[in-house]
């Protein structure tokens, strides 16, 4: 038991190490950077920032709390390009990207550091991953920040 509760502490310590540097992110780059596309990638910096936010907004916050509330629960299919096609704002800044996604982020963690180990383990049946569990879902959270991170990080060469 020690060994899983060392291994959530590690994943609540990468969690808002990933919340940390979006917000190092956003406070060493130059607004106009954040518009600037790159090679054959015509996504923007500033759109992948907000992608971030979309994801813990839309699919994982929303979802967390669910594995508590409901059984059984079905997790949704979340279109994501559509979403974004639909409700994306170039014109919000970088700056309230950053501190929205770092305040969710924050109030995720201390949400997940209160759960019980029994609910950890609760789980929801989802159309491409089929049964997982709260903690396989947390795990994917933090895998899709670090992939959106590593995408900003390497833009901006930081």
């Amino acid at each position: 038991m020690e060994e899983i509760i060392a291994y959530r502490q590690q994943l609540f310590s990468a969690l808002r190490n990933v919340a940390n540097e979006v917000s190092q992110l956003g406070l060493a780059i130059p607004c106009d950077d954040w518009y600037i596309t790159s090679g054959l990638d015509v996504t923007t910096p500033h759109y992948t920032l907000a992608h971030l936010r979309e994801l813990e907004i839309q699919v994982f916050g929303l979802q967390l709390r669910r594995f508590l509330i409901e059984e059984p629960l079905l997790l949704p299919l979340f279109d994501d390009v559509s979403w974004m096609a639909e409700h994306y704002d170039p014109s919000e800044t970088a700056q309230a990207i950053v501190e929205k996604f770092t305040c969710l982020r924050s109030q995720e963690v201390l949400w997940l550091e209160d759960l019980s180990p029994e609910s950890w383990n609760r789980s929801a049946r989802h159309p491409w991953w089929g049964v997982r569990s709260l903690q396989w879902w947390v795990e994917l959270q933090l895998d899709y920040s670090h992939q959106h991170l590593h995408e900003l990080s390497a833009f901006f060469s930081v």
